[in-house]
């Protein structure tokens, strides 16, 4: 079992290396409307493509291989390294990178891409040094910097100040920006601030987007106002995005959360698709409240050939303790132990989706 787990270093064609320390001016194509691209190009899209297969090694021999590296190909290791979660070392390439500051300028990308490794850090001394380094390199006024300020901020920080304030400064607000500042605010556990950001994006005529209506519910949910929650969820069907899953799971954790299990059931009926997380959020809703409506959903759920997750018996396992139903309490006890084998490592991916 060790010697499988263990990453087998692919090895990079010669013929890319060999690319790399050929002259520029060399022409290797007799046809003249043939233009190709320059080596360095073509080793940065290679190393983009490590990162995006996982292969981490591969992509950093393949940079050390480079003899001149251009501000894409540093800003593509930075961001590669953060998109892997290695963000130490998505920090440490940046260092290195400014280290050699005369040569290679970072832009826009290189920024927004070291700051998602600062927050991945959870480093508000890098973050906030990184701001320093954008404003001495003019990048005030770029919306890509300063929305990735604002998620740095919001999560490195005990409070919104620092993102309000970045936010303030932004003169033309995508809706990243808006999105950005209510998910930072609900995050923090202050629903009614991402409500009050919310309802200022839809007064200013901003674009939503499914992500800030999901968020924006969220926050409903977490301080358990249902007539806001409404009114989202009639916006949701007016913008037509009643077809987004992660929108409709929102809304109805939001209908469970407030107690209106009804409303929730017709909210459940009505979704043209459903997922696991779906099915979970219903009969979580109905644990404690309607224990013996959780296990006729759970049941129903099984029927319709629906795979449960550890999620699922948790609550399933709760509604029989609540109903001290026995007799149905010890099936489900009798099959956990197998089924939970299959769901285990599908009930921790559904755990970090809702997170």
């Amino acid at each position: 079992m060790t010697a499988r787990r263990v990453a087998q270093f692919h090895q990079i064609p010669q013929t890319i290396i060999n690319s790399l320390h050929r002259p520029q001016n060399s022409s290797t194509h007799l046809n003249p409307q043939f233009v190709a691209k320059p080596p360095s190009i073509l080793a940065t899209d290679l190393i983009k493509s490590y990162f995006e297969k996982g292969l981490v090694k591969e992509a950093r021999v393949l940079f050390d291989e480079m003899p001149e590296r251009d501000v894409v190909a540093w800003s593509s290791m930075i961001s590669g390294y953060a998109s892997c979660n290695l963000y130490n070392r998505a920090w440490t390439m940046f260092y290195e990178m400014m280290k050699d500051g005369v040569k290679v300028q970072p832009n826009q990308f290189t920024f927004s891409s070291v700051l998602k490794a600062c927050k991945g850090m959870r480093s508000l001394s890098c973050g906030a040094l990184t701001h320093g380094l954008a404003l001495k390199h003019s990048m005030h006024g770029s919306v890509y910097v300063d929305n990735a300020l604002m998620d740095m901020y919001a999560t490195c920080c005990g409070g919104m100040e620092d993102a309000f304030m970045v936010f303030e400064e932004i003169s033309v607000k995508n809706a990243v920006s808006w999105t950005t500042l209510i998910a930072g605010y609900t995050h923090q556990g202050n629903g009614r601030g991402g409500l009050r950001v919310f309802r200022q994006m839809i007064l200013e005529e901003a674009e939503p987007n499914p992500y800030s209506f999901s968020i924006a519910v969220r926050a409903c949910a977490s301080i358990r106002s249902h007539s806001y929650g409404k009114q989202i969820h009639a916006a949701v069907v007016k913008h037509g995005f009643e077809s987004s899953i992660p929108v409709m799971n929102s809304i109805l954790d939001m209908y469970c959360s407030c107690s209106h299990l009804s409303e929730a059931d017709q909210c459940f009926h009505g979704m043209p698709k459903r997922d696991i997380i779906t099915w979970n959020t219903l009969i979580a809703g109905h644990e404690k409240s309607d224990p013996y409506e959780c296990l006729n959903h759970y049941s129903v759920m099984e029927s319709e050939g629906i795979t449960p997750n550890c999620f699922t018996f948790t609550s399933v396992i709760a509604a029989a303790a609540n109903m001290a139903l026995l007799s149905f309490g010890e099936p489900v006890h009798v099959v956990l132990p197998f089924k939970m084998f299959i769901a285990q490592r599908e009930g921790i991916e559904a755990y970090s989706v809702t997170r």
